[in-house]
């Protein structure tokens, strides 16, 4: 239990920003997904003040396309995490694994909630910085939803993450940001038509 609220139930998945949780708002009554922060980079203090201020910024940012940010906080001294709208489906990396490949009409269907999502995000001065099929969730409903604002946005504030890896995943960085450049709402378009 995270905050004397949140059940962790199950691991989603996880990478170099952190592990994601299946979990239970107990006060709320309501499943949430919740990303605790890895713990090297909980240790540095300058990184977790980011780490909030953006969670705050993602949190203000609502659109029927973007995971919601609903909550952040801390545990002990070096556990912090950022609690989700939880969104039952599937991501589009594992329907692209699983079909192969989409039917046109669909992918562009995909793609223009993803940029619709990223147009509101631009605008509130928000850029995600990792647009890719594993952080495009699709709900059963068929809803399309970008994940990690708040997390992805972080991680640029110097150009790089800690130990001076650039953020994101090269198979979707436009050039620029791949030299190292700042990213921008263009470096996302980029990645949104290398994702369709």
């Amino acid at each position: 239990r995270l905050a004397e609220r949140y059940h962790l139930l199950t691991r989603l998945a996880g990478g170099g920003m952190g592990e994601v949780y299946r979990a239970h708002d107990e006060l709320l009554d309501r499943a949430v997904a919740v990303k605790v922060l890895q713990p090297q980079l909980a240790s540095d203090p300058e990184f977790v003040e980011r780490f909030r201020a953006e969670a705050r910024a993602a949190a203000r940012l609502s659109h029927p396309n973007v995971v919601a940010v609903h909550d952040w906080g801390r545990e002990g001294d070096d556990r912090y995490f950022m609690v989700m709208e939880y969104v039952a489906g599937t991501d589009l990396r594992d329907v692209l694994v699983s079909r192969g490949c989409l039917e046109p009409a669909q992918a562009a269907e995909i793609v223009a909630s993803v940029c619709d999502a990223l147009q509101r995000a631009h605008r509130a001065g928000l850029v995600h910085r990792d647009v890719k099929p594993e952080n495009v969730l699709l709900a059963r409903d068929g809803t399309v939803k970008v994940a990690d604002f708040g997390i992805a946005v972080v991680a640029d504030v110097d150009r790089t993450m800690p130990g001076g890896v650039i953020p994101g995943t090269l198979r979707y960085l436009a050039p620029g940001q791949a030299q190292g450049w700042e990213a921008s709402p263009p470096s996302d378009v980029w990645a949104a038509g290398a994702v369709l």
